[in-house]
């Protein structure tokens, strides 16, 4: 209950969201046979990489209607994309990007069990008809060296307001280096100023999630 509220949500939301996201959890991880789902706190984990494990908060798997809703939005070309989820987790929101033709899908976890579950589960939905060239590394998302080309990074609320900066200037400066179109998608967005204090303009939002791009 504290690390929800931590999360930005209060006492009344919770019942609603608890239910709700079991209900999802459940059906998702039923159609692929994965284990995607849960809320696990980062204090429990052992072995995170890095000088950043006390600004993680938590592994929360991403809503499958949210992230359809923020594909169908954007409408961008995805095979030039890569899509790079930063706070991979378990990797649920890897098994919804390869049901899109992107580049590439890449996750990025500070966790090492959690990336130990989510080759896992990629592994299992490929064997569902899913691509199998997904990639998930044990890394830092404050120095993960992104791909050239075009680029989704997708964050979903994994870190407090300290590595969400720190991410924001890292993303910045990769754009700067390598002038390419690059776009955050930000679910759960309750550090934004992080974001457009380094320059980084919205571009387009939806229920609980917000998209951004660099500016010039």
């Amino acid at each position: 209950m504290r690390l929800l509220r931590r999360l930005g949500f209060e006492d009344r939301q919770l019942a609603a969201w608890r239910k709700q996201k079991m209900e999802a959890d459940a059906e998702f991880d039923r159609r692929f046979g994965t284990d995607t789902g849960g809320v696990q706190n980062l204090a429990d984990e052992e072995g995170i990489v890095g000088e950043n494990a006390k600004h993680g908060l938590a592994h929360i798997a991403t809503d499958p209607a949210q992230f359809r809703q923020i594909m169908d939005t954007l409408d961008l070309p995805l095979s030039e994309f890569a899509f790079i989820d930063l706070g991979c987790g378990k990797g649920r929101a890897l098994v919804l990007a390869a049901q899109y033709p992107f580049r590439s899908i890449i996750g990025v976890d500070f966790v090492p069990s959690f990336v130990e579950a989510a080759r896992n589960n990629v592994s299992v939905a490929a064997a569902q008809g899913l691509r199998r060239d997904i990639q998930v590394v044990v890394g830092d998302a404050t120095q993960f060296i992104l791909p050239s080309g075009a680029a989704l990074v997708y964050l979903y609320n994994p870190f407090d307001s300290h590595i969400v900066r720190k991410v924001a200037l890292h993303v910045r400066a990769s754009y700067e280096s390598d002038r390419r179109p690059v776009i955050i998608v930000y679910s759960n967005p309750i550090h934004m100023l992080e974001f457009t204090s380094c320059g980084w303009q919205l571009v387009t939002k939806g229920s609980g999630w917000v998209a951004l791009n660099c500016v010039a």
